[in-house]
């Protein structure tokens, strides 16, 4: 951190002084600037806010005040909420309406909504990629108008209600491709790749028609593997996959190693596109304890240098957002959290009534109050 050169004639004793700043000996001046890191548009996914707090969740202030979520998140200094969308939920899943009641509340607060597309009915990873029970499972030219009328469908309600969004993510986690087996990758097969980039061609015209202002995020779950990534990103060049904004990785170290495999992606990225990145899904524990269902598995997801406690998940977030403003040209955009609010509820019998496996990762404590690595994540 620098201290920024005051265009007013100043002294030798002033130099000297503003020298021990920068060494950090003495504090600022009054008056003087120091410069700050560039802001990231960083966020957490809160998908699983409304399940949480139907099942009677709450958050609090360190001082023991109930607080609305948003405003917890708001008040940190994070800019972004991420919302996912199923097509047709068989149960009370990601439904449309939930989502258009998260997006008000976010904007309610000044806050930037994501959209975050499945194209499932379901959950979509990279193990899964179901194509909606109602959509063509046997032709690609019609999956592709049933991509592109979702889309625009989906986009035109959340216009009508008054909560455009800000970015949207045209699928999830979709390195294997989506809409599985019609728009799977596996391959270098040309009929794979042509029929993906048909199908997100489908889709980002119908965002670019419907929500211009929007930036299209390709998402991809590969932040920790160079090989993948290198030879996605040369298929997708080759095949004229362009249109879209931004670059978003999942990157969790359980599943993708150490950091420096983060790294390595990041500058492959940077040197072969012109696209600004995001890492758009991240998590890291804060505690060794378990809570039974743990997604995030504390045997194997362990960095060095970073216990996990509070302070080590603290330092992990800094670390990957030094990452991210390290890139050239500003490229690094930003740090979703993936559900770092989602915290266990149990009733007043002490039974279990919300589980969204998180805990132990969470940006909360047990009790619904704010971690250091919120604040980290925030500033």
């Amino acid at each position: 951190m620098g201290v920024v050169e005051s265009t007013m004639q100043v002294s030798r004793r002033e130099l000297l002084s503003l020298a021990a700043v920068s060494a950090g000996v003495l504090a600022l001046p009054a008056g003087s600037v120091q410069a700050k890191p560039r802001k990231l548009k960083n966020g957490i996914d809160i998908s699983w806010l409304p399940d949480l707090e139907n099942a009677g969740g709450k958050f609090y202030t360190p001082a023991g005040k109930q607080i609305d979520p948003i405003l917890l998140m708001k008040q940190a200094g994070i800019c972004v909420g991420r919302i996912r969308v199923w097509v047709n939920p068989t149960a009370d899943g990601a439904t449309l309406t939930k989502a258009i009641k998260l997006a008000k509340r976010l904007k309610a607060r000044g806050m930037e909504i994501c959209i975050d597309f499945h194209f499932s009915d379901t959950w979509a990873d990279p193990s899964h990629q179901a194509i909606p029970k109602s959509w063509s499972a046997s032709s690609i030219e019609q999956l592709k108008l049933d991509v592109h009328t979702y889309v625009t469908d989906t986009l035109r309600q959340f216009v009508a209600a008054r909560v455009t969004p800000q970015w949207v993510q045209l699928g999830n986690e979709i390195a294997n491709g989506f809409l599985w087996p019609l728009g799977k990758i596996d391959s270098e097969a040309s009929v794979q790749w042509n029929n993906f980039v048909g199908l997100w061609t489908a889709a980002v015209s119908a965002l670019r028609a419907t929500a211009p202002q929007a930036k299209a995020i390709l998402h991809l779950d590969c932040g920790g593997d160079l090989n993948k990534s290198r030879w996605w990103l040369g298929q997708a060049k080759k095949y004229g996959l362009s249109d879209y904004d931004i670059i978003g990785l999942s990157y969790y170290s359980q599943w993708q190693g150490p950091l420096s495999n983060l790294q390595s992606v990041l500058t492959e990225i940077a040197r072969s596109t012109s696209k600004q990145v995001l890492i758009a899904e991240t998590a890291y524990p804060w505690t060794t304890r378990t809570f039974g269902a743990d997604v995030i598995d504390i045997n194997r997801a362990g960095l060095a240098g970073m216990p996990m406690t509070p302070a080590g998940q603290s330092a992990y977030i800094t670390k990957l957002t030094d990452m991210l403003r390290s890139l050239p040209s500003n490229r690094g955009l930003g740090l979703w959290w993936w559900e770092g609010l989602s915290h266990q509820v149990r009733s007043v019998g002490g039974n279990l009534v919300w589980n969204g496996g998180m805990d132990n990762s969470l940006l909360v404590n047990s009790a619904g109050q704010g971690l250091p690595g919120l604040q980290t994540l925030g500033n």
